[in-house]
């Protein structure tokens, strides 16, 4: 290679050589040395060793317990005098049993994931009937447009929840 004047690049084999020599040192050796030095640091992975699913379980089982600690702790008076607030606390013990077996569904293998899929099959075909009711109810204008929206959303919700499997 030619520089202005008709002189040859100085050192070009010497530049050529060093960056063969870095790239070697920083792609290569760093690359195929990683593994040994991990080990050697004693690195461990960070994240917890459960499914994303069982650990989604897991937070909602907690969840529902720490809403039901909280409602007896502060408003057990309240709970009897309070049909809505019995209600919701009937609610939070069906929830915490569908929650528990859901998380032994998905740790006992495949045929606790055939229910799962079962389970989620059904309900996907019940939420597509009941949009298709709220599509009748709103071409027949028994009902006004914006509670059906809202029905509309709160069944998006509930087929959010179905996991995909």
């Amino acid at each position: 290679m030619l520089i202005r004047g008709g002189a040859f690049f100085p050192h070009r084999d010497l530049i050529i050589f060093i960056s063969f020599v870095v790239i070697l040192v920083t792609l290569v050796f760093q690359g195929l040395t990683l593994p040994f030095v991990i080990r050697w640091v004693k690195i461990r992975d960070t994240e917890p060793a459960e499914k994303e699913d069982q650990q989604q379980v897991d937070i909602q089982l907690r969840l529902i317990k720490a809403a039901s600690e909280k409602l007896h702790e502060k408003y057990a008076e309240e709970i009897n005098g309070n049909e809505l607030l019995r209600g919701y606390k009937t609610e939070l013990e069906h929830r915490m049993a569908y929650v528990s077996e859901h998380l032994r569904c998905t740790t006992c293998g495949v045929s606790g994931r055939q229910e799962i899929e079962q389970y989620n099959k059904v309900l996907k075909s019940i939420y597509q009937y009941q949009r298709k009711e709220l599509f009748r109810f709103k071409r027949e204008g028994i009902f006004n447009d914006e509670l059906i929206r809202k029905e509309e959303k709160q069944i998006d919700l509930n087929e959010a929840k179905v996991l995909e499997r």
